[in-house]
């Protein structure tokens, strides 16, 4: 298959594209790098790129990952402004004009990420985004045409390898869930790749598990998922 992979310059979709370019043919989409550049949140060079690129069978998109992140009261309008635009508002671009290109049964993979979910104090200019983006591929995928196929990869937080845990991934883990929403038959489902987070937060309500909560540095007890939230690396 001919695969586009936007944003594969770094993190999680530069291992979608290793992942996938062992069996298939990938065009890396960047802004800056890659085999075609493309503004994602440009109508006009969203147009250009599929027209240079021409027909192809999926495209997997691994953007938003430059959103703001703090807290409530101290975001400005823009930064509130510019975490829809280049989470939700690209990847509708994408979808809209890749459809005049992609294949019969084709596949889009598009991306949100934990805090549509789990959501931290600092995620609330990404947060909202990252739901939509999880909404709009629940809601469309239906209607799509030509038998065209839409997923979403919602992945935790990136980390290097063996530094993983609750509510943390690899960007290699995350890369598999891509790759299965690509060679897969399924449609309309959002895969949450979390790191088993969803295990701890179940077991979070039993007593037991408290028992392990560690103090803090202001001296207050937490659990131990409270702390992996809080304490998190930035999500995309």
């Amino acid at each position: 298959m001919k695969i586009i992979v936007a944003g594969a310059s770094d993190g999680i979709g530069r291992d979608v594209d290793l992942a996938l370019s062992w069996r298939h043919e990938t065009v890396r989409v960047g802004r800056r790098s890659g085999d075609v550049r493309c503004d994602d949140t440009d109508a006009d060079s969203v147009r250009r790129m599929f027209h240079q690129i021409g027909q192809f069978d999926a495209l997997v998109s691994v953007v938003g990952g430059d959103s703001a992140f703090g807290a409530f009261q101290e975001l400005e309008p823009e930064q509130d402004r510019h975490g829809f635009e280049r989470k939700l508002l690209a990847q509708v671009e994408l979808l809209k004009q890749g459809q005049c290109s992609i294949r019969d049964n084709g596949s889009f993979v598009f991306t949100s990420g934990l805090p549509s979910h789990h959501p931290g104090p600092a995620d609330i200019a990404t947060g909202p985004g990252n739901s939509a983006v999880d909404a709009l591929v629940e809601s469309a995928a239906a209607l799509l045409p030509r038998g065209l196929r839409l997923n979403v990869v919602s992945p935790a937080p990136g980390v290097e390898p063996g530094h993983g845990g609750a509510g943390l991934v690899t960007a290699a883990e995350a890369a598999q869930a891509y790759v299965m929403a690509v060679e897969g038959k399924m449609t309309g489902q959002v895969l949450r790749v979390c790191g088993g987070l969803h295990v701890a937060l179940e077991s979070a309500s039993q007593v037991p598990v408290l028992a392990h909560a560690r103090q803090d540095q202001a001296g207050l007890y937490e659990d131990p998922v409270s702390a992996a939230l809080s304490s998190r690396p930035r999500s995309i």
